[in-house]
């Protein structure tokens, strides 16, 4: 495995100057940074600190920047209690960004959702926005991209019974032949046959 090519530049960033900001009871957060700034003065691969350190690569990377800039302030939360602005390169950057595949950015998933946006606008651009702002924010600038929608679990686990359900079925009249007695849950059935089909076509009952 390779190292990182990541590099530290500027002279306020050592091992022992992020030991020393640590110790004066600095929020996780930071935390988590001077873990990875500390990972990257060891030319720890990027790979292995996004991984363990659960930030993404682009993350590491905004992050280093910022520090070879800023130095040792670079550490604290960006636009700390300021309220947060769509301006123009914010705009364009999430116009450029957002009809990519996620995982262009190094995220795991396969889809943009409104979650893992506001993430990238957090790694990104440093800046914490919610949900209805970044609803705001797309009707604004006209993205021609529409976000995945979160999939409620209960949904999905009554597909799940409804698929075990007939896989059961199925199973049986492998087993028996014609001599399964398999009885159909009209119950069942109907919260899934298509929309203006009656059960009773599925179950053969009245």
């Amino acid at each position: 495995m390779g190292t990182s090519k990541l590099m530290i530049t500027h002279p306020e960033i050592t091992h022992a100057s992020l030991d020393e900001y640590l110790s004066r009871q600095r929020p996780g957060r930071v935390g988590l940074r001077i873990a990875i700034l500390q990972g990257v003065i060891d030319k720890v691969p990027i790979d292995h600190l996004s991984r363990r350190r659960k930030m993404s690569r682009q993350g590491i990377y905004n992050l280093v920047k910022r520090i070879n800039t800023e130095g040792i302030k670079g550490l604290e939360d960006q636009h700390l209690g300021r309220p947060c602005k769509l301006t123009a390169d914010i705009s364009a950057d999430l116009k450029k960004t957002l009809i990519q595949s996620p995982m262009d950015q190094g995220y795991v998933q396969l889809r943009w959702d409104n979650p893992l946006v506001r993430r990238y606008l957090k790694d990104r651009h440093g800046i914490v926005i919610g949900r209805a702002q970044l609803i705001n924010w797309l009707h604004a600038i006209d993205i021609p991209v529409k976000l995945a929608r979160k999939k409620y679990e209960k949904a999905a686990s009554e597909r799940r019974s409804f698929v075990d359900y007939l896989n059961h079925l199925a199973d049986r009249i492998t087993l028996l032949g014609d001599e399964a007695d398999v009885q159909l849950d009209a119950g069942l059935i109907a919260q899934w046959a298509p929309e203006g089909c009656p059960p009773h076509l599925f179950t053969g009952s009245r």
